[in-house]
C-alpha cells in the first residue's frame, strides 16, 4: 500500500511481518507474532523489491497503528521504543510536539548537542521531553527554556558541553575534521593503503581541521619528515607498461587530504615539548618562533569566495577585500586548547608504544 511521499506498507507472510520502506528502503518493522513496532537497525540501507510483496488493507494498518492512520514518518517513530530512534528522529519529534521552542535556533542547537553527548541518548530524549512538556505548561520563556535545557545537560553528563573551547573529539568524527592515532606500517608497497597500515582506533582523537589549519599546522609543517620510509612509499599513482615495467609515483611533503601523514614518536614528543614553550609564550605575552605564524588567519575563513547562495556579486566582491587575516581567538582558548591536545598526545603515545605501534598519523578530511 502506497502512503505518503515514497513510503509503501507491505507484508512479509512467510515471517508475518510488516515492512515499511521508504524508496524501496526498509525504515519500520512490525512484528505481528509480538505486536510491536521497531526501528529497522539498518534503515535506509537494506532495501527489498515491493511489488514481490503482499500488500495490507488500511483497516488492518490503522489497527496495528493504533488506530491512526500515518500521514507522516512521525507516526510510526511514536510506535517505536525510544532507544530504536537516532538523535535526528527525536529531533524531528521534539520538533513537532513543540514547535514554539525547537523553531528557536539556540534552544535546537543547546538540544542538539546535548543528544550528540550524551552517552545513554533515548534517557537524555526523554528528560527533554518532559523537560519541554513542563516548560509549555506554564508558558515559560525561551530563555528561561534555554537555561534549563543547560542545567538539564549539566547535571546528566557531569560537564559543562557548552562553555567556549577549541574541541577535541575523544574517537572518530568523519566530518570535516583530521583523525589522530597511532599506526604501524605492515606493507611498505604502498604506505597509503589502509589495507597496509595498522591503526589503533582505540587511542585515535579527531580535530576539526581549521583548528588543525589555524592552531597545529606550524608545528605539523616544522616536523614532518618526508625521507622517513613510511611517508617516502605513498603511493599516489601507478601504472604498469606493455613491457611488464611497473612506474610509481608518490606523494611528497605534507597531504590535507585523505592520506597518512607519519610522524616518529620523538618528532611528537619534539613537538608536544615545543607547544609547552609556546604556551609559556603566549601566557606571558612573549614571542618565540611560533606566536607569529599563530597570529596569520588561516582555514575556510582566508579562501576566496568564489561563489555563495543568496549574495550577489557585490557581497562576494566585498568579502574577497575584507578576507579575515588575522586570527582573533583569545589567548586562553588557544592556551586550554593546547594542554588538552598535549594530555591526550601523550597517553596516546604510552599506550601505543606498550602496544607495538612506532608512528602517529594525522589524516585529513
Amino acid at each position: 500500500m502506497k502512503l505518503f511521499n515514497d513510503f509503501e506498507v507491505v507484508r512479509f507472510p512467510e515471517e508475518n511481518i510488516i515492512f515499511v520502506t521508504n524508496c524501496g528502503y526498509i525504515y519500520y518493522i512490525y512484528e505481528s507474532k509480538y505486536k510491536w513496532w521497531t526501528k529497522y537497525k539498518n534503515a535506509g540501507n537494506d532495501s527489498i523489491t515491493v511489488e514481490n510483496y503482499q500488500d495490507i488493507s488500511r483497516e488492518e494498518l490503522i489497527d496495528i497503528m493504533g488506530g491512526k492512520f500515518p500521514e507522516k514518518e512521525t507516526d510510526f517513530m511514536r510506535l517505536c521504543p525510544p532507544n530504536n530512534l537516532c538523535i535526528r528522529d527525536m529531533l524531528d519529534l521534539l520538533k513537532e510536539d513543540f514547535p514554539d521552542y525547537m523553531s528557536v535556533w539556540e534552544i535546537y542547537q543547546s538540544v542538539h548537542k546535548f543528544l550528540r553527548n550524551s552517552d545513554i541518548c533515548y534517557k537524555s530524549y526523554l528528560a527533554v521531553n518532559d523537560l519541554l512538556k513542563n516548560c509549555q505548561s506554564s508558558y515559560r520563556k525561551f530563555d528561561d527554556v534555554q537555561f534549563e535545557i543547560k542545567q538539564l545537560c549539566l547535571k546528566t553528563l557531569g560537564r559543562d558541553i557548552f562553555k567556549r573551547e577549541i574541541r577535541i573529539v575523544d574517537g572518530h568524527d568523519s566530518s570535516s575534521y583530521f583523525w589522530i592515532m597511532p599506526v604501524r606500517v605492515i606493507d611498505l608497497t604502498d604506505t597509503d593503503g589502509i589495507d597496509n597500515v595498522a591503526e589503533m582506533r582505540s587511542c585515535e582523537i579527531s580535530i576539526e581541521e581549521n583548528d588543525v589549519a589555524q592552531y597545529l599546522t606550524p608545528f605539523l609543517n616544522k616536523y614532518f619528515d618526508g625521507t622517513i620510509e613510511a611517508n617516502r612509499r605513498r603511493v599516489d599513482d601507478y601504472w604498469k607498461e606493455e613491457d611488464g615495467s611497473e612506474h610509481y609515483r608518490y606523494k611528497e611533503g605534507f597531504e590535507w587530504y585523505s592520506t597518512y601523514n607519519f610522524y616518529t614518536f620523538e618528532a611528537v614528543r619534539k613537538m608536544l615539548d615545543d607547544i609547552k614553550d609556546t604556551i609559556l609564550a603566549l601566557s606571558l605575552g612573549q614571542d618565540n618562533e611560533y606566536t607569529e605564524e599563530l597570529k596569520k588567519k588561516r582555514g575556510f575563513a582566508t579562501y576566496k569566495l568564489l561563489y555563495a547562495r543568496d549574495l550577489n556579486q557585490e557581497q562576494i566582491d566585498e568579502y574577497n577585500a575584507n578576507r579575515p587575516t588575522e586570527d582573533d581567538t583569545e589567548i586562553n582558548l588557544i592556551v586550554d586548547f593546547y594542554y588538552r591536545f598535549i594530555y591526550r598526545m601523550e597517553y596516546m603515545l604510552k599506550v601505543s608504544e606498550e602496544k607495538g605501534y612506532d608512528l602517529i598519523s594525522f589524516m585529513g578530511p
